[in-house]
């Protein structure tokens, strides 16, 4: 055991070994190939190191992130199983002086426009109507004017946009360039970015343990001493997505090349402010969707339709005569042997589905392979919130939206028993207050019910951790302003 904690690797392999063990009832229920070849591929080589092997000698290790897993994944392996041109590469990166010069604008009088195409990395070269679209766009460029580049999808504008940040980069303009874009999209602008230039880009998304990641390996030069240095980046470009920018993360913001990110935030948020109709169509476009893919119990399709279903005069009607509604539906699968082979999906028809129709407001096509799977989850949780709404709140809603005390809320809550409670001060009240916090907060918002004061939580086991609550309610805030706006 001893030899095996001297391994740098072992204990990311060990994490991996142990996730993939946990995914594993997942993907025996999943249609598609539950294998991706992209796991055992080399995607970026992140740092070096040395140890010691069993017998004692000196072995050279990378860090290596794979294609297609989060950076939070990577793992450190021996020379001899990483291809040279990826060594190459960190080496070219690492071996690049840091420069802390910033560099101005040309004057617009020393633009000139491009006659012919240069020729990009691997003998790439722009045709003309894309070599036409980078003159465009450098001319605005050199005279500090905001544009636009517009045309029909498939010719080429991530192309046209990568060469021109690259043209920016041979006046000795080295970056950082941001490039903000819809999470499917993100791998196009990253393999465009290695087919046409030796620009440095790197993917700014993930899970915290990733963005530590990046942070800590991809994003700055340090010293002798491993202290950063300031102005000094590792990439030229950051590739990231509208959610991240949206979330307002300081370890993009700090960056000054950056200057004007209120402006980002404040002026071009991107997608428009959504108003409470907004969030309705969305939600029956969701919905809808999900039934479409739905195969359990026909009480709850029943049930699901005549919520999402417009009532004429526009008012919220009270759903009865579901008699499914309090009936506990079965979980989970038996096994695919012997099942028969479901129906193929049949589209709800119903004139108001024009104007919330999944297949045209539902874009990602990720998203929606998620959103199936997940269909009957979402159905339940729906039945479940509502059926807590209608038959256990009643009319202490409004009492409770308002903050009012749980402990005086009339909510009757049968007693426990102790065999099942997830711990020793687990009581009524405690269900009272896990019931009341699902109905205020949703579901699986933990943090969120454990700080709120109007619950036993907080008293009974204290304060979470402020940055899992500001993760928590991150959504939500960003919902409300979109309402008030």
């Amino acid at each position: 055991m001893e030899e095996l904690e001297k391994d740098k690797r072992i204990h990311q392999k060990v994490k991996r070994y142990k996730a993939k063990q946990q995914l594993n009832s997942f993907i025996t229920e999943m249609d598609d190939e539950p294998f991706n070849p992209d796991y055992v591929e080399v995607d970026r080589v992140l740092d070096i190191s040395e140890s010691t092997d069993e017998n004692g000698e000196t072995v050279t290790l990378y860090l290596v992130k794979w294609c297609s897993l989060p950076y939070e994944d990577s793992t450190w392996e021996l020379k001899a199983d990483i291809e040279q041109s990826k060594i190459e590469e960190f080496e070219r990166i690492t071996a690049r002086t840091p420069n802390t010069k910033r560099v101005d604008r040309p004057p617009a009088a020393d633009w000139k426009k491009l006659e012919g195409s240069r020729e990009y990395r691997n003998s790439n070269t722009l045709r003309e109507y894309q070599l036409e679209g980078l003159n465009w766009l450098t001319f605005n460029w050199y005279n500090s004017r905001n544009c636009i580049l517009a045309d029909e999808m498939g010719l080429g504008k991530t192309i046209q946009s990568i060469t021109f940040l690259y043209e920016i980069y041979l006046k000795s303009i080295e970056g950082p360039f941001l490039v903000i874009a819809p999470l499917s999209t993100i791998p196009n602008w990253e393999r465009e970015f290695r087919t046409w230039t030796e620009l440095n880009a790197v993917v700014y998304h993930g899970s915290q343990a990733s963005r530590k990641t990046i942070q800590a390996y991809e994003m700055y030069y340090r010293d002798a001493q491993g202290k950063i240095i300031k102005g000094a980046y590792r990439f030229h470009a950051v590739i990231t997505t509208f959610e991240m920018i949206l979330a307002d993360c300081p370890e993009l913001r700090s960056i000054p090349c950056w200057g004007r990110w209120t402006d980002i935030l404040t002026h071009g948020r991107f997608k428009r402010p959504l108003k409470e109709a907004d969030v309705e169509t969305i939600c029956r476009a969701l919905l809808a969707y999900c039934l479409l893919h739905y195969r359990g119990d026909e009480n709850i399709k029943s049930f699901i339709w005549d919520l999402i279903t417009p009532s004429a005069d526009g008012t919220t009607r009270t759903l009865t005569n579901h008699s499914g509604l309090s009936t506990p539906v079965p979980r989970g699968r038996k096994g695919k042997k012997g099942k028969p082979a479901a129906p193929p999906p049949q589209t709800p028809r119903a004139d108001w589905l024009a104007s919330c129709n999944p297949d045209h407001l539902l874009q990602e096509d990720s998203y929606k392979r998620h959103l199936k799977h997940h269909c009957n989850k979402v159905l339940l949780r729906v039945r479940m919130l509502y059926y807590l709404r209608q038959e256990v709140i009643g009319d202490q809603a409004e009492r409770i939206l308002e903050g009012g005390d749980s402990r005086l809320l009339d909510i009757w809550i049968p007693q426990p028993f102790h065999a099942e409670v997830p711990a020793d001060w687990w009581d009524s009240e405690a269900d009272k207050s896990l019931l009341i916090g699902v109905f205020k907060h949703g579901y699986e918002k933990y943090n969120s019910m454990r700080a709120d004061p109007s619950l036993c939580f907080l008293e009974r086991v204290g304060m979470p951790d402020a940055k899992a609550i500001a993760a928590e309610q991150r959504g939500s805030d960003m919902m409300a302003d979109g309402v008030e706006g």
